[in-house]
């Protein structure tokens, strides 16, 4: 009976803590910075993307970061490597939020004349950490 008892607590507990935890969908988009005809964004035109799309459609706010993509090219089959910039975003799924994030794919796609821009989604648990008194 003790064995049951215990089972008991240990579920009740860690329902407790995942309800300190919200369920969010994690949807990455992946940049690519180098431009077919030659060239590549520069800081200043990512920044300006960034600051006029992206935080239009999620001024609640989202991360954004380095990397170094590697892909195959569909028109030449070669293998490219090409800065990448990465804007993270964590939400409830929702059809308008979908819509915003293909938006601000669409439009990096014809800005800079890409041929396509990766996204990724998944569930994700999130949780702030506040300063303690």
């Amino acid at each position: 009976m003790m064995r049951k008892n215990n089972r008991q607590i240990w579920a009740v507990l860690c329902c407790l803590s995942l309800a300190s935890c919200a369920t969010f969908q994690r949807s990455d988009l992946y940049f690519g910075r180098g431009i077919p005809n030659g060239g590549q964004v520069s800081e200043q035109q990512w920044k300006a993307f960034s600051d006029s799309v992206i935080s239009r459609y999620f001024p609640e706010g989202y991360t954004e970061w380095d990397a170094s993509g590697r892909w195959k090219d569909t028109q030449t089959k070669v293998t490219i490597t090409e800065p990448t910039k990465v804007a993270t975003f964590f939400g409830k799924s929702s059809k308008q939020r979908d819509a915003a994030l293909d938006s601000i794919a669409q439009q990096y796609i014809r800005r800079f004349h890409q041929q396509s821009v990766l996204r990724t989604d998944s569930k994700s648990s999130v949780r702030f950490i506040s300063k303690t008194p």
